[in-house]
């Protein structure tokens, strides 16, 4: 008798290991103000990120557990193992770091455009004019980042979105270097006049696109991706209610 039950028992461990992995942790910004996508606050992580996150999480039985770090620490945590997931990531941000290891992208969540915030006045400005490039802390202005080694282009670092655009209104720098969903967040909760500081597409961009991203857990990944295909309608009215594409 002693011997079916325990024969049992090894044929449930076997089909329900105890040890499996529900619970993960996702390596996350540390900004402050990078809504509509995130905010990291008094511990408390939110955002257009976080709600899609936990949707797919609930949907498929997981608990994320956010890790909100420095941008460039959050790569070395990531490649060292320390967190599970990446979010948002891309096979263009930090190659550097993440050569030694092999990633796994998801599919594509969403599109991006990062480029110079500008006063209406100065839209259209030749770039050689441009001496001082406003920045947030932590971003790299790839586009320009041959003329700032030059030294034709000086760079400004603030460490909020608002700092950042007040400079370029009050002409402190010629532009802002920004996300241009993040930067126009911001502009409407200062309550600016529309147009009054714009996004320059003539000077030189970036467009690509955000991604869940892992080293060890590729199965998460064609979860991941399955849940975007499933959901579809649901993403998109989420998107809508942050103003995303």
């Amino acid at each position: 008798m002693m011997k079916r039950v325990w024969a049992l028992l090894l044929t449930l461990a076997v089909a329900w290991p105890v040890s499996a992995k529900t619970t993960y942790v996702v390596g996350v910004q540390s900004f402050s103000q990078y809504y509509p996508y995130s905010a990291y606050s008094n511990r408390n992580y939110s955002g257009f990120n976080r709600e899609l996150l936990d949707m797919f999480a609930n949907e498929y039985h997981y608990r994320f557990v956010y890790k909100a770090l420095p941008l460039r620490r959050l790569y070395h945590r990531f490649v060292e193992g320390a967190v599970d997931l990446k979010y948002p990531d891309s096979p263009d941000w930090s190659p550097d770091i993440k050569k030694k290891v092999r990633v796994t992208y998801s599919d594509p969540v969403v599109s991006y455009t990062d480029g110079v915030m500008v006063i209406d006045q100065h839209y259209g400005r030749p770039l050689d004019e441009f001496r001082f490039l406003g920045v947030v802390a932590g971003f790299t202005p790839h586009p320009y980042q041959s003329r700032i080694s030059a030294g034709k282009i000086r760079v400004d670092e603030s460490y909020q979105y608002d700092s950042l655009l007040m400079k370029v209104i009050s002409g402190r720098v010629d532009g802002g270097y920004a996300n241009i969903d993040v930067a126009q967040f911001y502009l409407d909760q200062m309550g600016l006049k529309k147009g009054s500081v714009k996004f320059d597409d003539t000077l030189p961009h970036v467009k690509g696109t955000r991604h869940l991203s892992t080293i060890h857990y590729p199965k998460l990944i064609k979860e991941f991706n399955q849940f975007l295909a499933d959901n579809q309608a649901k993403i998109t009215e989420l998107k809508a209610r942050y103003g995303l594409e």
